[in-house]
């Protein structure tokens, strides 16, 4: 019986050592955090209702899919007729993640206390950093598939 323990006991202490994922470097873990507050600024921005805030985490030269004057105008026009919301975040996946700029896989849901503005999708983002503030240059929806 006591064979059985050490031999289980063994077994157990190998696995806590195998990793099945690749190594993630201290840059990329302070990259990651550092994207990823670019995202906490978009929801602290949608739970206050500022659509000014919304619209100065976009560069100044966004185009695609809209100029940031048209996200303002949609921000205003979104937080007069619903209020403050919900942004949440199910998941952000880095496809690519520099010094200066980044692709983002983001998944995610608006919920509003009313629920008639409610909207989530999926969409790929793509930022660059200016100065110490990561901005959004320009995004796209990624089509979920169909079950």
């Amino acid at each position: 019986m006591r064979i059985l323990l050490l031999l289980a006991a063994a077994l157990l202490a190998s696995c806590a050592y195998v990793s099945f994922g690749r190594k993630v470097s201290d840059d990329e873990l302070r990259l990651r955090a550092d994207v990823r507050a670019y995202y906490d600024e978009v929801v602290l921005a949608f739970a206050a209702g500022n659509s000014g805030a919304l619209t100065l985490l976009f560069d100044a030269a966004i185009a695609k899919p809209m100029t940031r004057e048209r996200i303002e105008a949609w921000g205003k026009d979104f937080f007069a007729k619903h209020g403050p919301a919900k942004f949440k975040i199910e998941k952000v996946e880095y496809e690519r993640l520099g010094y200066e700029n980044a692709v983002v896989l983001l998944a995610y849901r608006v919920e509003t206390k009313d629920g008639a503005g409610n909207f989530g999708g999926v969409e790929r983002d793509y930022l660059t950093k200016r100065g110490r503030r990561w901005l959004v240059t320009s995004w796209e929806t990624v089509p979920t598939p169909s079950p």
